[in-house]
């Protein structure tokens, strides 16, 4: 599939001297990129989602286990 996008011609031209240095493809770098990305954004709103239900109140790891009752 092909997409177009605007990004700035300096982070285009850094974008391929990095990925010509190391010797990889384009295509499967960006590919790497937009799937590590689209994991992060879904683990922000992951995260969202667990303060905005969280009491406030923050535990050490061992206040935690006694809570859970391990």
């Amino acid at each position: 599939m092909i997409y177009k996008v605007d990004v700035n011609s300096n982070l285009i031209n850094e974008f391929k001297k990095e990925v010509k240095k190391i010797g990889k493809n384009e295509n499967e770098v960006l590919s790497a990129l937009l799937k590590e990305y689209l994991e992060d954004l879904k683990d922000s709103e992951d995260l969202d989602k667990a303060i905005e239900e969280s009491d406030g109140e923050f535990y050490s790891s061992d206040e935690f286990w006694d809570l859970v009752g391990v």
